[in-house]
């Protein structure tokens, strides 16, 4: 980590603090005067650093959404796109994998989705400046395997890891991509890949993440929960814990090591539940998420495994 990257991050974690400039020095080891070529150099980039004689510097979060603040908080090269507006973060991330020959992740983020997509193609509802609405594109070889389901429960898990550090609550887990705070639905994860028909693997897997962060400021569809009333961190500091965290848990999701986390905070486990599927609804006692991802009822014909469905 360079000495703009370690200084950026002693900002973010005094974000709206006055740091002096003795204490910047301090910490990084360096002069003054390199304390003070590293701030021009953020300064220079866009990042908004007060000064004040007595003071020190105080760095100013940043509302917008922004590549460059992502890029500098996650300290590793990462390719990433920030738009203001896109109809669907998901489907830009599949056009990116089919037309642009990817050959490293690509993350897309959008301030605002105009026709947001949830679970079975359905809307999800998408308004500026109170969400995160982020994809993520996975090229693959035809060596790589996949496990798109147990790749969804492994992504709640890191989402709500990221939660937990940012915001200190814990979230709830509805089968199969739902996530819950206090009994309301505050995000959602949709899975999606691209398949290659000669091979009938999949050359590309999406993984799209959409949170309600704060209220919206415009009237809802539909009554839907926040993660918190009011966000006093920026957008890009939640974007870049969460995109950490996803290729932490990236690496290892099919040791199925995320599993135990899932389970212990689904929602309805032992209890009768109602799933709805395209043609027809099942209700019966959950008994558990297996190994693969699947749901498993216990119905009055006896057990029945499921691979998709709503709960209700």
């Amino acid at each position: 980590m360079t000495t703009v990257e370690k200084l950026f991050h002693i900002f973010v974690n005094h974000a709206d603090e006055w740091v002096s400039g003795e204490t910047i020095a301090s910490e990084l080891h360096i002069s003054r005067a390199a304390v003070w070529k590293a701030i021009n150099k953020l300064t220079e980039a866009g990042f908004m650093i007060e000064s004040q004689r007595g003071l020190g510097y105080r760095y100013i979060p940043n509302e917008k959404m922004t590549s460059t603040e992502i890029q500098h908080l996650l300290g590793v090269p990462m390719a990433i796109r920030v738009f203001d507006s896109l109809d669907s973060t998901n489907r830009y991330a599949k056009l990116a994998l089919i037309d642009e020959t990817l050959n490293a992740p690509l993350v897309v983020i959008s301030n605002i989705q105009t026709h947001g997509v949830g679970h079975l193609g359905r809307s999800f509802f998408s308004p500026s400046q109170s969400g995160l609405y982020l994809s993520i594109a996975l090229p693959l070889t035809f060596q790589d395997t996949v496990k798109p389901h147990l790749l969804t429960i492994s992504t709640a898990v890191a989402v709500a890891k990221s939660i937990r550090t940012l915001f200190g609550v814990d979230l709830q887990y509805q089968w199969l991509n739902n996530l819950y705070l206090n009994q309301q639905k505050v995000g959602g994860i949709l899975t999606e890949g691209i398949m290659t028909l000669e091979s009938q693997t999949f050359s590309g897997l999406v993984v799209g993440i959409g949170l309600n962060l704060t209220p919206p400021h415009t009237t809802q569809p539909q009554p839907m929960g926040a993660i918190t009333p009011e966000l006093t961190l920026s957008r890009n500091v939640v974007a870049a814990q969460i995109i950490q965290d996803f290729f932490q848990m990236y690496e290892q999701y099919q040791s199925g090591m995320y599993l135990p986390a899932y389970r212990r905070h689904l929602i309805g486990l032992g209890e009768t539940v109602t799933i709805t599927q395209s043609d027809q609804s099942l209700t019966g006692q959950l008994l558990q998420v297996t190994d693969d991802g699947y749901l498993q009822l216990q119905t009055s014909t006896g057990i029945t495994t499921l691979t998709s469905g709503d709960q209700l």
